[in-house]
């Protein structure tokens, strides 16, 4: 091994050491550094899927909206009167009258 290399090793060796002995503060304020931008990257991966969850939902919540809107409708023609009495015509149903009616009463034992 030549001098160069062993001086650039303890060259290394040495700057390791001064940082920690005599410049534990400024290690201690680089770790923290570290930590923050680690903790920013992930903050912002969690909002950003957040964000496409809640993208997804709002897309989902208009289409059911449109789907309720089209069911409503639907009932309002089903239901509406002139419909009812023409399929009532059709079937050949005809009102009931009282004297054509009959009550049957089940008692419970």
């Amino acid at each position: 091994m030549s001098s160069c290399a062993k001086n650039r090793f303890s060259l290394v060796k040495l700057i390791i050491s001064d940082l920690f002995k005599s410049q534990k503060l400024s290690l201690l304020l680089v770790g923290l550094i570290v930590v923050s931008a680690i903790s920013i990257l992930w903050t912002t991966q969690q909002t950003r899927k957040q964000l496409f969850i809640q993208e997804q939902l709002i897309l989902e919540r208009d289409v059911l909206e449109s789907e309720w809107r089209n069911l409503i409708i639907e009932e309002n023609v089903l239901a509406d009167p002139k419909r009812i009495e023409q399929s009532v015509n059709k079937l050949g149903m005809e009102h009931v009258l009282p004297k054509n009616e009959t009550v049957i009463v089940i008692k419970n034992r």
